[in-house]
């Protein structure tokens, strides 16, 4: 009787621990993370009798949880690709919002400012339109002033956002280690802790949304986790740290460094893999880094056009043209690593060659290596200064060191310095100092085809006249000409002197002159005003016109936010797919476990009637032996 009871028994424990476990799923079914278990059941064995083998029961082995290692490895990389889509797509749309304003957006204030130089063309004595160049001058700076000030704000955002992570991927790297801790000690027991083993694997896959965490299990249980460039984050019950500093070679924004024992490595996008920090230091160090360059370049190409030609004209009192604009100074960041004592400097030499980039500057010990950072072009100088794309940088003071490393902060920080710098409308240079004049004598029909000042010079408001001595030949005399004699005459020909160029057309006579004489009335001349409209149409800002240059900026930025978007699109689905597989896998249905609860409680009912059949066989026997 005692194996029938014992088999009874065996059954009733079986039935009970299914039930047990498939209570423990429907409790569990909304539980993040969490894989349905199930009791896995097998045969006690049987003793030999003459009349075959008769069955102990059944023993339960162990519980055990529904998981595929692969399938919760492609969640782990999916939620790791898209959490940086996201991310980058979220920051982007930032962006593009703030430069998709078409009604008061820097695209409708640099057509206002050439509408309002086109009517000054038209009235230069009229102090109105004098006025309402200065006022459109300023929405210009304004507005690129602002646009900038925001994107450097999303930058100090990213920034932040990334101490923060790394604050969480701490807490999470540490949570790993305690976990393979307490697995390990559970291991001693020979069964899985599955809920555990759960707890782990949730927690992995929050790390994943801020760097692609990929974990290896051990043979005691543990998991060792190595980053994407392989870099371990936890190794058993010990957790390296992240840490958030400043970059040395650009205190303003931080890095990620791994920090293990007295291993120090810094970590970049590429080496993060993916997850949400990597996203943010792409969106910092290259998304707003592309967009500022091209701002602060279109912002040196419209100051710098203008202060030209500013400087070439004369104001509606004579005088030489004032600078209209103001722009940022570049500076030059040295390493704090840097062995040398070094400071180089920047300056913009000519605004309208300035390349939409900052550059490195590293020195080998017997080279100064200039990369720039918009596409990597390198260019190696034995000595400084030197001018590069419209900029020069020189040696201020000290030594370099070989291996000494500088940031030259170019055009990102030009635009934050952009303002009007005019004090009035009336020094606004629309004449030119000098004007050409036929002689009331001349035979010929000789007469002036173009004239334009091209260049500032200290002779510029000095009279000059042309001779013909011939069809052919003129003489020149004039403060600062060196007045040369016999000078060949070819219609259309360039003739350039104390700054300005001329272009003559017709047939003189000897004896006739063309006299270039100081102007009557500046204020009513708009010779200069006609020549800053005419910017407008120039390619001053990188090879295009302002206004193509605005549009080549709106076109990177949405061009960056397509593709985010089309990424975040694409690994949004892929994590989708990889949750559902892992849903189908290790996910709860609460239908069949109520179909199972029903199915097992019909077992330990069945089981207890056996211990039940048992017990009567037993009394039955007790009272036939007359106890």
């Amino acid at each position: 009787m005692s194996g029938l009871l014992g088999v009874g028994q065996s059954a009733l424990l079986a039935a009970y621990a299914q039930l047990q476990t498939t209570g423990h799923n429907i409790a569990n079914a909304n539980t993040p993370g969490y894989s349905r278990q199930e009791a896995v059941l097998a045969t006690a064995g049987g003793q030999y009798t003459g009349g075959g083998f008769l069955g102990f029961g059944v023993d339960v082995v162990t519980v055990q949880r529904r998981y595929d290692q692969f399938v919760a490895a492609e969640l782990s990389a999916s939620i790791a690709s898209a959490s940086a889509d996201t991310t980058r797509a979220e920051q982007l749309a930032r962006v593009d919002n703030l430069l998709a304003d078409t009604d008061n957006g820097i695209g409708v204030a640099i057509d206002d400012f050439n509408a309002a130089l086109a009517d000054l063309a038209n009235r230069p004595f009229d102090a109105s339109a004098r006025q309402a160049v200065l006022a459109r001058a300023d929405a210009l700076a304004s507005r690129v002033q602002t646009v900038d000030a925001r994107l450097s704000q999303f930058g100090q955002d990213a920034d932040d956002r990334i101490g923060q992570a790394v604050t969480t991927v701490n807490d999470l790297l540490g949570r790993v280690a305690r976990l393979n801790d307490r697995i390990a000690a559970s291991a001693a027991t020979g069964q899985p802790p599955n809920d555990l083993l759960d707890e782990r694997d949730q927690v992995l896959h929050e790390l994943n949304g801020y760097l692609k965490a990929t974990a290896y299990t051990q043979a005691d249980g543990t998991v060792a986790v190595f980053a994407a460039g392989g870099e371990g984050l936890v190794v058993g019950n010990r957790a390296s740290n992240l840490v958030a500093e400043p970059d040395p070679l650009d205190p303003t924004r931080r890095r990620v460094v791994m920090v293990s024992g007295a291993t120090r490595l810094p970590m970049s996008a590429d080496t993060l893999g993916g997850g949400s920090i990597a996203a943010l230091m792409q969106f910092r160090d290259q998304d707003l880094q592309s967009i500022r360059a091209r701002l602060g370049q279109l912002a040196a190409g419209i100051a710098s056009a203008f202060n030209r030609q500013q400087a070439v004209g004369v104001d509606a009192t004579g005088a030489a043209g004032e600078p209209m604009f103001g722009l940022g100074a570049p500076g030059v960041v040295a390493a704090s690593t840097n062995a040398g004592t070094a400071t180089l400097s920047a300056s913009v030499v000519d605004g309208t060659q300035l390349a939409a980039s900052d550059y490195a500057i590293r020195f080998d010990g017997a080279q100064y290596v200039v990369t720039r950072d918009a596409d990597g072009l390198q260019r190696s100088f034995a000595t400084l200064p030197q001018t590069i794309d419209g900029l020069s940088i020189g040696l201020s003071a000290g030594t370099p060191s070989a291996g000494d490393v500088f940031t030259v902060r170019s055009a990102t920080s030009l635009a934050a310095g952009f303002a009007r710098v005019l004090s009035s409308g009336a020094r606004l240079a629309t004449g030119y100092a000098v004007s050409v004049e036929r002689a009331a004598s001349n035979a010929g029909d000789v007469t002036a085809n173009s004239f334009a000042v091209g260049a500032p010079d200290p002779n510029l408001a000095q009279p000059v006249t042309l001779t013909f001595t011939s069809a052919t030949t003129f003489d020149v005399t004039g403060v600062g000409t060196g007045d040369p004699t016999g000078v060949a005459y070819v219609p259309g020909s360039p003739i350039s002197f104390n700054g300005w160029t001329l272009a003559l057309r017709g047939a003189p006579q000897p004896g006739d002159r063309i006299e270039i004489v100081p102007t009557v009335d500046p204020a009513a001349d708009n010779r200069n005003a006609r020549a800053m409209g005419a910017l407008a149409d120039q390619p001053l800002a990188g090879g295009a016109s302002f206004n193509d240059a605005f549009a080549a900026m709106l076109a990177d930025a949405g061009t960056r936010t397509q593709s985010a978007k089309a990424a975040q699109s694409v690994s949004s689905r892929l994590q989708q797919d990889a949750e559902a597989a892992q849903a189908q896998q290790s996910g709860v249905n609460l239908d069949e476990e109520a179909a199972r609860l029903m199915q097992y409680q019909q077992m330990y009912q069945a089981a207890a009637k056996v211990i039940q059949a048992a017990q009567s066989m037993f009394d039955s026997l007790l009272a036939a032996a007359g106890r």
